[in-house]
């Protein structure tokens, strides 16, 4: 390297760098030759010369995505001498450097996770929050950001990283296996952290934490405690063969045998995935313009509802028959005017639209379970109130019949509403029982993150 760049380095003087660029236009091209080159932008950052290496991230991008002959970038560099200043300029420039693979792929979330202090602590939170995606990066041994944090005993880390999944819906990622299949919960079993076993095995934050389906009771936990390693062992299996005693066996209890992914594929599909099969539209501009229809009709069958054709009577039958000699049929101010069979086919097929509107609404978004349950709860909470609606505006006199179009789609409405829900929840008992190794974000099929 030129001795007035690395005076220049030294001395984090931005004025000198680019004095000897307008000298030398292809200085920093130069440093470049070597397929592994230690460039000025390696020096800056592991001397902590924060002025000097911002400078040379933003004139070559590219340096800062480089590793040396030793296998690290220099934000790698600066994070293992301790500059953290200049490790969060780079990161500022580009929060993706943040998912840079040194040696081993081992990226600077992975190392500041393997590292105890608050200065640490608060970069880990700080890459996370940068950069969401960061937490897919594996090792060379399979291991995940988690994975380093348990294996360092580094509790603080731990927190931050489970707390962070929480809140933006990455908690699969507990589950991830490394290269000998051991889960997060396998390590700290094995380790002996009861704290981390405690926090892994707490319900999820739910509506029911344990729930009975058709005769099967389990509890919706963060990880799965009977997943397997490669050896076929589970996290009970690991504690048992340490001799240890303590209160990590009541933490991990008891839970249904898992099921192997291949054992799951070579069997019958689920009723769930049957519907999401058939019913679920997977287009999603057709989708959405499926939804603005049939909430038009729904709309306007709940109108039709509450103002029937010809409207309602002005007033009381008694006091039009004190003034005038014309016989009409007796009414009440209030009710409708339309009556006898008219309105019952009015009603019937009025509601037969509306039921439909409802039910295209329930097969568009069954697919999209269980995101999908507060639309379920407005859609049946609407249905009650339109069937409400239609008692209470029948006349008295067709109050019987009215009772029996209520009860008959009101059966069907909440039967056909809460179907998608069982159906729902039996998938799940199942999908939760699966084994899979999962080193990505998604499904074990390969879907979408559910969440961004």
């Amino acid at each position: 390297m030129d001795k007035r760049l690395q005076e220049a380095i030294v001395n984090d003087d931005v004025d000198v760098l680019h004095t000897l660029l307008v000298e030398d236009p292809k200085l920093l091209e130069r440093q470049t030759e070597e397929p592994f080159p230690h460039t000025p932008l390696h020096v800056a950052a592991a001397t902590g010369k924060t002025q000097v290496a911002m400078e040379l991230a933003t004139l070559r991008p590219s340096f800062a995505r480089k590793l040396n002959p030793e296998g690290f970038s220099p934000l790698h560099l600066a994070l293992q001498h301790g500059h953290f200043q200049t490790a969060r300029a780079l990161v500022t420039i580009d929060p993706e450097l943040i998912r840079v693979k040194g040696r081993g792929r081992i990226t600077p979330l992975h190392y500041v996770a393997g590292r105890e202090g608050d200065e640490e602590l608060e970069l880990l939170a700080d890459f996370l929050c940068a950069c969401k995606l960061s937490i897919e990066d594996i090792t060379s041994r399979c291991q995940t950001v988690v994975h380093i944090a348990v294996k360092s005993h580094n509790i603080k880390a731990f927190r931050v990283l489970l707390g962070w999944m929480k809140r933006v819906y990455l908690t699969e990622v507990l589950d991830w296996k490394d290269e000998d299949g051991n889960t997060v919960l396998h390590i700290a079993v094995s380790t002996n952290q009861p704290q981390v076993v405690k926090l892994l095995t707490e319900d999820r934050p739910v509506l029911f934490k344990t729930r009975l389906f058709l005769g099967c009771m389990y509890t919706d936990r963060l990880v799965k405690v009977n997943a397997k390693n490669f050896r076929g062992k589970t996290a009970l299996d690991i504690f048992q063969e340490s001799g240890c005693r303590g209160e990590i066996r009541d933490m991990l209890g008891t839970a249904r045998t898992s099921i192997a992914v291949s054992q799951f594929l070579s069997g019958k599909l689920t009723l769930f995935e049957k519907c999401s099969r058939y019913f679920g539209i997977r287009d999603e501009p057709t989708r959405n313009m499926i939804l603005v229809v049939a909430t038009l009709i729904a709309t306007g069958t709940y109108q039709a509802a509450l103002s029937p054709p010809g409207g309602y009577w002005q007033d009381n039958s008694e006091a039009l028959a004190n003034s005038t000699s014309i016989v009409r049929k007796p009414h009440v101010a209030g009710n409708m005017i339309l009556g006898g069979s008219r309105l019952y086919f009015f009603t019937v097929l009025n509601s037969l639209a509306f039921f439909t509107s409802i039910g295209t609404i329930w097969a568009t978004a069954i697919g999209l379970l269980p995101d999908t349950f507060i639309v379920y709860l407005a859609v049946l909470i609407l249905g009650l109130t339109f069937f409400v609606s239609i008692i209470v505006e029948l006349p008295k006199a067709n109050g019987f019949a009215g009772t029996l179009i209520w009860a008959f789609y009101e059966i069907l409405l909440i039967a056909v509403l809460l179907l998608p829900i069982l159906v729902w929840f039996s998938h799940k008992v199942i999908h939760n029982r699966m084994d899979s190794t999962k080193r990505r974000v998604g499904n074990f099929l390969g879907a979408e993150p559910r969440r961004h």
